[in-house]
């Protein structure tokens, strides 16, 4: 059900701010979101500046949030990939572009350089995080290892990245502003096995319970008045390299 215009406060031309705080998901992922600070929050942070409406940030698991998205009980949140299932309740807002990458253990022979290999080897197994959607070209590698028995899910990207340091699997995916931020570089080998595909954006996901496709238009035109002025790119470079937080804000 939408709040009824009567109940919003419109600042200037931008978003209609609810009576009530707007509830805001967030989860640890790395650069995202860790230990209280990411770029996750940091984005949220400047869109409640700069719209002029309350926020209220609850921590979960990823796999949560969206159920709680479904309920209404949380209204948006960041660095989410737009599948099918997700648009059916949340409205979708790009902010970023990246591409996920194989991170492998250091211990796994050079000759395996493409999912196919990776399948055709019984001992390697993938670590993937509850909840967390692989997007391209991972999908149908992911399923594939699923249905053979060699996928470990587990409920946290700490836990997933600890678990990879370990020896549990041989292998995870991840994004830049992710891996970096629990693994070095030096220690294992970060490879793109689909080097001709595009990147994916990551979006800000906004609740169709509460939210009209409207509401997400004005979040929208926030996003890219944040984007156009630069205040989203030094916020990238908080967590990466600048040429990196560059590549992010292209399509």
């Amino acid at each position: 059900m939408m709040l009824a215009p009567a109940a919003l406060a419109q600042v200037k031309d931008g978003p209609a701010c609810p009576p009530r705080p707007i509830v805001f998901g967030l989860y640890e992922f790395g650069g995202f979101y860790r230990a209280g600070a990411g770029l996750d929050k940091d984005v949220a942070e400047l869109l409640s500046a700069r719209s002029g409406c309350r926020f209220e940030y609850k921590v979960m698991m990823r796999g949560r949030i969206w159920q709680e998205m479904q309920a209404g009980r949380v209204d948006m949140t960041l660095s989410a990939i737009a599948t099918a299932e997700r648009k059916v309740f949340a409205h979708a807002v790009p902010y970023l572009w990246m591409k996920n990458m194989i991170i492998l253990s250091k211990d796994v022979s050079p000759a395996i350089r493409s999912p196919a290999d990776f399948i055709a080897s019984p001992n390697l197994r993938l670590g993937v995080a509850r909840g967390h959607f692989p997007g391209k070209p991972f999908d149908g590698f992911v399923a594939q290892l699923r249905n053979i028995a060699r996928i470990d899910e587990i409920d946290s990207t700490e836990q997933l990245y600890a678990m990879f340091k370990a020896g549990r699997f041989q292998a995870v995916l991840g994004t830049q502003l992710v891996y970096s931020h629990y693994l070095r570089a030096d220690k294992v080998r970060i490879e793109d096995w689909a080097p001709a595909l595009s990147r994916e954006a990551a979006n800000l996901l906004i609740s169709k319970k509460h939210f009209s496709a409207e509401d997400a238009r004005r979040w929208g035109l926030l996003i890219k008045e944040m984007q156009a002025d630069g205040s989203v790119q030094r916020m990238v470079q908080r967590y990466v390299p600048p040429e990196d937080a560059a590549r992010m804000l292209m399509p």
